[in-house]
């Protein structure tokens, strides 16, 4: 890490990374029309958002060392398991399997994140920190074709 003028660089790209980590875009699945799986990707979002809520968003590599697992736990519960197990209307069927696909590197890319603030590489924190900003367009992207209010 080098001194002088770099340093109030790193530490905003850390703190981007674990914003990053708040502003995960929350996938969800569901069953039946548009209507009622976009409602149900909206339900999961919440359920996301308010387990993440109760952990707190981590504000330095140690606290993302400290909560980042209990967020990728919840990911995990909140969204991807659910949307791996939920078929969606056939018309949605290809957005929805991308989402998937996303949901799981997502997931991974969480996962990453945690292992990074643990062993306190700001270097990956950044690296990881652009992918999961790209992830989440995707995701949100894809989530508001699906009908999904919440998941944005």
């Amino acid at each position: 890490m080098s001194s002088g003028s770099t340093a109030p660089l790193q530490l905003a790209a850390v703190n981007r990374a674990i914003l990053a980590l708040a502003l995960v875009p929350v996938l969800a699945a569901g069953c039946g029309g548009k209507q009622s799986y976009g409602s149900k990707l909206s339900k999961m979002c919440e359920d996301f958002a308010k387990r993440e809520q109760q952990i707190g968003t981590p504000s330095s590599p140690a606290d993302l060392a400290v909560r980042g697992d209990k967020i990728v736990a919840a990911y995990d519960a909140a969204i991807l398991q659910p949307l791996l197990q939920t078929q969606p209307p056939p018309e949605d069927a290809a957005a929805a399997q991308r989402l998937r696909q996303i949901a799981q590197k997502q997931r991974d890319t969480l996962r990453a994140l945690a292992d990074a603030g643990k062993k306190g590489d700001t270097q990956t924190l950044r690296r990881l920190a652009v992918r999961n900003a790209q992830l989440n367009g995707q995701a949100g992207d894809i989530a508001r074709q699906l009908g999904a209010k919440s998941c944005t």
